[in-house]
């Protein structure tokens, strides 16, 4: 496929960039539905899978505490839960892994 031009405004100016097609993945912004990662710093208040459980797209997975709320982290697609990186009380990074699936 061909790469795409799009206009890009940036204070009042517009400029002309590709977009590579080729250059689409994980790298690139696109998420692997398979692994739940933290989307910002907090601390584990619960996980609620063990490895080898099933789970279904939206099923939450475990809790996350960031910034004085709890956040559920669910599955984003149907699988088995393959490996559960992270414990009750640990303290995880933005992006870091928590939860990987294998269908």
């Amino acid at each position: 496929m061909k790469d795409e031009l799009r206009k890009l405004v940036i204070d009042d100016t517009e400029y002309t960039t590709e977009v590579p097609e080729k250059k689409i993945g994980p790298a690139y912004g696109l998420k692997d539905p398979l692994e739940a990662r933290a989307f910002i710093p907090g601390n584990i208040i619960e996980v609620r899978v063990s490895p080898g459980d099933r789970v279904r797209r939206g099923d939450v997975l475990l809790l996350l505490e960031a910034m004085k709320m709890y956040n559920e982290i669910v599955a984003e697609a149907d699988g088995t839960v393959e490996e559960v990186a992270v414990s009750v009380g640990d303290r995880v990074t933005k992006n870091q892994l928590l939860v990987k699936l294998s269908r």
